[in-house]
C-alpha cells in the first residue's frame, strides 16, 4: 500500500510536496508515527541517496545495521532508542517534535530497551518483552514495567534504570517530547485510563506512563540533548 507524503507521521522529518508517495514502513515493533522506515533514513535524513533505487542498493550491500543486526529491507521500522549504523558512524533515533539522528559514536554499543510486559514461562524463568520488539529470558525477576534495560552490544544487561520516582526521565511523546526531568509522582489510574507520571522540568508536566523513557538516577546514561551534544562535540547534529 502506497503511503502520500501529506499523510505521513507528522513525526517524520520529511519534505511534504515535493513528490506525491512515500516509503510506506513495514509492520513491527514501533509505533508508526514513532518510527521512520530505514529508506527515509538513507535517503531523506542523511542524503546517502538520492532516490529510492539507491538507497536499496545501499542497504543490499550490508553495511546497514539496526542495533547491530544488518538490516537491508528499505522498509524495515525503526524506532526511539534505535541505533543506526553506517560505517563508522552511529546514530541514535531520538524525538522532539520531529524524529531525529544524534551522532553518537561514544554509545554505539550501549542499547536502552524499556520493559513492556513481562511473560512468565515456567519455574523460575521470566521473559521480559522491550519496547523495541526484542525479548530477554532472566532467571531473577527483579524488574518491573517501565524500568529500562542498559544493554551492550551482545544483549547482556549493564544495569537497570528504575522507573520510580527521583528518576530521570525523558518524555518520548506529546507536545513536551524531548524535555528531560526529573519524575517527582507516579499516579496509578483505575480502569482502563494510562497511568500519569509527573516530570519535573522548568514546570511540571503531567503525562501519560508510556510517554516516559527513564534514561538514569542523576544524570543520563547517553546523550539525549542534541543541543548539549552540539556543544559538546561540534560532529554531533539533528539531521532531518
Amino acid at each position: 500500500m502506497k503511503l502520500k507524503r501529506l499523510n505521513a507521521p507528522a513525526s517524520w522529518p520529511i519534505q511534504r510536496k515535493t513528490k506525491k508517495y512515500i516509503i510506506t514502513p513495514n509492520p513491527g515493533p514501533h509505533r508508526r508515527k514513532q518510527s521512520l522506515p530505514l529508506g527515509i533514513i538513507i535517503r531523506d535524513m542523511l542524503g546517502y541517496a538520492r532516490t529510492h533505487s539507491e538507497a536499496q542498493q545501499i542497504l543490499m550491500t550490508g553495511v546497514v545495521a539496526v542495533n547491530g543486526v544488518v538490516r537491508k529491507n528499505i522498509r524495515f521500522p525503526v524506532g526511539i532508542m534505535d541505533i543506526v549504523s553506517l560505517g563508522t558512524n552511529h546514530y541514535r533515533v531520538l524525538k522532539k517534535k520531529r524524529l531525529y539522528l544524534l551522532l553518537d559514536n561514544e554509545n554505539k554499543d550501549t542499547k536502552l530497551c524499556r520493559i513492556e510486559d513481562k511473560t512468565a514461562l515456567g519455574k523460575d524463568v521470566v521473559q521480559l518483552n522491550l519496547h523495541n520488539g526484542e525479548n530477554i529470558r532472566v532467571t531473577k525477576d527483579t524488574y518491573a514495567t517501565g524500568d529500562v534495560l542498559v544493554m551492550d552490544a551482545h544483549n547482556t544487561i549493564k544495569r537497570v534504570i528504575p522507573f520510580k520516582k527521583g528518576s530521570l526521565a525523558l518524555i518520548i511523546d506529546g507536545t513536551n517530547a524531548g524535555a528531560v526531568g526529573t519524575i517527582r509522582e507516579i499516579v496509578v489510574t483505575k480502569g482502563s485510563q494510562p497511568n500519569i507520571v509527573h516530570v519535573t522540568t522548568e514546570r511540571d508536566i503531567p503525562i501519560r506512563k508510556d510517554y516516559v523513557f527513564v534514561i538514569g538516577t542523576t544524570k543520563p546514561v547517553i546523550p539525549v540533548d542534541v543541543y548539549q551534544r552540539e556543544r559538546e562535540n561540534p560532529h554531533s547534529s539533528e539531521v532531518g
